[in-house]
Protein backbone atom coordinates (compact mmCIF):
# COMPACT_ATOMS: atom_id res chain seq x y z
CA UNK A 1 0.00 0.00 0.00
CA UNK A 2 2.88 2.37 0.74
CA UNK A 3 4.42 1.69 -2.66
CA UNK A 4 1.07 2.24 -4.36
CA UNK A 5 0.72 5.57 -2.57
CA UNK A 6 4.26 6.53 -3.55
CA UNK A 7 3.69 5.77 -7.25
CA UNK A 8 0.04 6.79 -7.63
CA UNK A 9 0.72 10.38 -8.72
CA UNK A 10 3.31 9.34 -11.33
CA UNK A 11 1.05 6.52 -12.53
CA UNK A 12 -1.87 8.95 -12.89
CA UNK A 13 0.33 11.34 -14.91
CA UNK A 14 1.33 8.50 -17.25
CA UNK A 15 -2.14 6.95 -17.47
CA UNK A 16 -1.00 3.76 -15.72
CA UNK A 17 -3.36 1.81 -13.48
CA UNK A 18 -1.97 0.10 -10.37
CA UNK A 19 -3.88 -2.75 -8.75
CA UNK A 20 -3.12 -4.58 -5.50
CA UNK A 21 -4.16 -8.19 -4.91
CA UNK A 22 -3.61 -9.91 -1.56
CA UNK A 23 -4.92 -13.27 -0.49
CA UNK A 24 -5.07 -14.13 2.33
CA UNK A 25 -5.11 -10.70 3.94
CA UNK A 26 -2.85 -11.69 6.85
CA UNK A 27 0.40 -12.78 5.18
CA UNK A 28 3.33 -12.16 7.51
CA UNK A 29 7.01 -12.10 6.57
CA UNK A 30 10.15 -12.06 8.63
CA UNK A 31 12.02 -9.40 6.70
CA UNK A 32 13.47 -5.94 7.07
CA UNK A 33 10.49 -3.80 5.99
CA UNK A 34 12.68 -0.97 4.71
CA UNK A 35 14.84 -3.23 2.54
CA UNK A 36 11.82 -5.13 1.23
CA UNK A 37 10.08 -1.85 0.46
CA UNK A 38 13.18 -0.75 -1.47
CA UNK A 39 12.96 -3.89 -3.63
CA UNK A 40 9.26 -3.33 -4.35
CA UNK A 41 9.90 0.35 -5.10
CA UNK A 42 12.61 -0.60 -7.57
CA UNK A 43 10.43 -3.18 -9.30
CA UNK A 44 7.47 -0.79 -9.47
CA UNK A 45 9.71 1.97 -10.85
CA UNK A 46 10.99 -0.41 -13.54
CA UNK A 47 7.41 -1.35 -14.44
CA UNK A 48 6.37 2.31 -14.54
CA UNK A 49 9.33 3.17 -16.78
CA UNK A 50 8.49 0.26 -19.10
CA UNK A 51 4.88 1.45 -19.41
CA UNK A 52 5.66 5.13 -20.05
CA UNK A 53 4.00 6.18 -23.30
CA UNK A 54 1.73 3.13 -23.39
CA UNK A 55 -1.98 4.02 -23.36
CA UNK A 56 -3.25 0.90 -21.56
CA UNK A 57 -0.49 0.38 -18.96
CA UNK A 58 -1.34 -1.71 -15.91
CA UNK A 59 0.79 -2.79 -12.96
CA UNK A 60 -0.42 -5.58 -10.67
CA UNK A 61 1.04 -6.05 -7.20
CA UNK A 62 0.21 -9.57 -5.97
CA UNK A 63 0.86 -10.98 -2.50
CA UNK A 64 -0.03 -14.58 -1.71
CA UNK A 65 1.39 -17.97 -0.73
CA UNK A 66 2.26 -20.92 -2.94
CA UNK A 67 1.40 -24.55 -2.19
CA UNK A 68 4.68 -24.96 -0.29
CA UNK A 69 3.70 -22.10 2.04
CA UNK A 70 6.24 -19.63 0.69
CA UNK A 71 5.18 -16.01 0.58
CA UNK A 72 5.14 -14.67 -2.97
CA UNK A 73 5.18 -11.05 -3.96
CA UNK A 74 4.78 -10.30 -7.67
CA UNK A 75 5.08 -7.10 -9.65
CA UNK A 76 3.56 -7.65 -13.09
CA UNK A 77 3.11 -5.25 -15.98
CA UNK A 78 1.70 -5.40 -19.49
CA UNK A 79 4.60 -3.45 -21.01
CA UNK A 80 6.82 -4.28 -23.97
CA UNK A 81 8.67 -7.05 -22.15
CA UNK A 82 12.39 -7.66 -21.96
CA UNK A 83 14.22 -9.08 -24.99
CA UNK A 84 15.63 -12.57 -24.32
CA UNK A 85 19.23 -11.47 -24.91
CA UNK A 86 18.87 -8.75 -22.25
CA UNK A 87 16.96 -10.94 -19.79
CA UNK A 88 20.14 -12.88 -19.03
CA UNK A 89 21.98 -9.66 -18.10
CA UNK A 90 19.44 -7.72 -16.03
CA UNK A 91 20.96 -8.76 -12.68
CA UNK A 92 24.52 -7.87 -13.74
CA UNK A 93 25.65 -4.79 -11.81
CA UNK A 94 25.68 -1.62 -13.93
CA UNK A 95 23.85 -3.23 -16.87
CA UNK A 96 21.08 -0.89 -17.99
CA UNK A 97 18.98 -0.21 -21.05
CA UNK A 98 17.82 3.16 -19.73
CA UNK A 99 19.58 6.35 -20.83
CA UNK A 100 19.60 7.67 -17.26
CA UNK A 101 19.74 4.34 -15.40
CA UNK A 102 22.55 3.21 -13.13
CA UNK A 103 22.05 -0.54 -13.54
CA UNK A 104 22.20 -1.27 -9.82
CA UNK A 105 18.50 -1.62 -8.97
CA UNK A 106 17.96 -5.26 -9.89
CA UNK A 107 21.42 -6.29 -8.71
CA UNK A 108 20.73 -4.69 -5.32
CA UNK A 109 17.25 -6.23 -5.23
CA UNK A 110 18.75 -9.67 -5.78
CA UNK A 111 21.25 -9.11 -2.96
CA UNK A 112 18.47 -8.00 -0.60
CA UNK A 113 16.46 -11.12 -1.44
CA UNK A 114 19.51 -13.32 -0.84
CA UNK A 115 20.01 -11.65 2.56
CA UNK A 116 16.45 -12.71 3.39
CA UNK A 117 17.03 -16.29 2.17
CA UNK A 118 14.65 -15.58 -0.69
CA UNK A 119 14.84 -15.50 -4.46
CA UNK A 120 13.90 -13.15 -7.26
CA UNK A 121 12.71 -14.54 -10.59
CA UNK A 122 11.80 -12.75 -13.81
CA UNK A 123 9.56 -13.97 -16.60
CA UNK A 124 9.09 -11.75 -19.61
CA UNK A 125 7.51 -12.08 -23.03
CA UNK A 126 8.20 -9.43 -25.62
CA UNK A 127 5.02 -7.60 -26.51
CA UNK A 128 3.12 -9.02 -23.51
CA UNK A 129 4.83 -7.88 -20.33
CA UNK A 130 7.02 -8.84 -17.42
CA UNK A 131 6.42 -10.57 -14.09
CA UNK A 132 8.98 -10.31 -11.32
CA UNK A 133 8.42 -12.72 -8.46
CA UNK A 134 9.91 -12.52 -4.98
CA UNK A 135 9.81 -15.80 -3.02
CA UNK A 136 10.36 -15.98 0.74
Amino acid sequence: EQVMTLFQHKADELGIKIHKHQSPADILLQADPHLLEQVVINLTKNATDALAGQSDGVIHLHVNRNKQGQAILQVADNGPGIPADQLEQIFVPFFTTKPTGSGIGLSLSRQIMRMHKGTIEVQSVEGEGTVVQLLF
